[in-house]
């Protein structure tokens, strides 16, 4: 594709910044820092435009924050203002850069997503033998600012834009490389980053079943030895071309045979479960729900939606027996709060199709910042 050019001006055009500033407070507009932005909202998107157009623009500083489930993970939470300069580039560049990439990834993107990850994946298994399972170690905070600056002026010629990618990828030096998890942004980079390994997998590598979920992927085979090679070959070219590192520990070679963990599900050929960890995890989540309801500090509908999600992401699994089960608990331990949740636990209907699954879970990963 032709490197993307004059395309600076659409970024700052004020229509544009008003709409990501809306795309920003989506699931915040009550937050302190959303609402006092919203009350100069003229005043704010003016100072903005100025800054961006006479390139004076300076990232504000992040808050940083743990968080321990499904793991432990540290945030680093931009100011509001600076989450909207993030929206109103991505919105632009993203559709731009989009169709450069591969068929088969499918983090962050629309209308792919975590399921049609999954039935993509199952399909490669019912056809293959074997899998390789890779991981990149650390993958957000190891990716190398000089590669990805050079990767994304493979993609764009624009230096005013250039100029501002850089100040965005640049923001969080304090990390000491890498790039925060919670930016809108940093989904994107770290799509372009792993396109290269894509790009390396199809065309060097010719290996046809392939598919990748962030830093997440599979490569499937009828025998075993080319997905020795592959790894080997792979292990070289992430170190030496993207300063990355497999994880040794996660990127193993299986036997489709015997079931396949990605996304937090193990895939069979004709059925597939629900990770043991997502169990547990919403278990103990559902306690939690449980505890702030009677206190009274959750709602309701809070509550239902909440359950819902969970059912929702569960039900690309063979799960109609294990909702059976939590229920049952429910109701041995709290009839009452049991019967609220009934309905939901026991839907067999899926969210609407309509629905852009993928980027409304990233809105909710983006907005970390509580």
């Amino acid at each position: 594709m032709n490197r993307i050019d004059n395309i600076y001006e659409k970024i700052i055009d004020k229509q544009n910044l008003y709409r990501a500033a809306a795309l920003a407070q989506r699931t915040r507009r009550y937050k302190p820092t959303s609402a006092d932005f919203n009350f100069k909202l003229e005043q704010e998107i003016e100072s903005l435009y100025n800054e961006l157009s006479s390139r004076t623009y300076r990232h504000g500083r992040y808050r940083q924050f743990t968080i321990y489930e499904p793991k432990k993970r540290m945030i680093a939470a931009a100011p509001f203002r600076d989450r909207v300069v993030h929206h109103a580039v991505h919105d632009i560049i993203e559709p731009a850069i989009d169709p450069s990439f591969i068929y088969d990834s499918y983090a962050c993107r629309r209308g792919k997503g975590t399921h049609k990850a999954i039935d993509r994946a199952q399909s490669f298994l019912r056809a293959n033998n074997f899998c390789l399972h890779g991981d990149i170690r650390k993958y957000f905070p190891s990716i190398d600012h000089h590669v990805l600056k050079s990767l994304v002026r493979k993609k764009i010629e624009d230096k005013s834009l250039l100029w501002l990618l850089d100040e965005l990828i640049d923001s969080a030096l304090f990390l000491k490389g890498g790039l925060p998890i919670g930016n809108l942004t940093s989904q994107f980079f770290a799509n372009l980053y792993l396109n290269e390994l894509d790009r390396f997998v199809k065309h060097e590598l010719r290996m046809r079943y392939y598919i990748r979920y962030m830093d997440d992927f599979l490569i499937f085979s009828s025998a075993k030895a080319p997905l020795i090679r592959a790894k080997n070959i792979l292990r070289k070219f992430l170190r030496e071309c993207l300063c990355l590192r497999l994880h040794e520990g996660k990127s193993q070679i299986y036997k489709t045979a015997t079931g396949i963990k990605f996304l937090g599900f193990r895939l069979y050929n004709n059925f597939r479960r629900l990770s043991t960890q997502n169990i547990r995890f919403f278990r103990k989540r559902l306690r939690s729900y449980e505890a702030l309801f009677m206190l009274g500090e959750m709602t309701q509908c809070r509550l239902r939606d909440s359950v819902r999600s969970w059912v929702a992401h569960s039900s690309c699994a063979d799960t109609h027996g294990l909702r059976i089960r939590i229920l049952n608990e429910l109701f041995e331990r709290n009839a009452p709060f049991g019967y609220l949740l009934k309905d939901v636990l026991m839907t067999q209907t899926l969210l609407p199709a309509s629905v852009d699954m993928d980027r409304e879970a990233f809105v909710y990963k983006a907005g970390y910042v509580r």
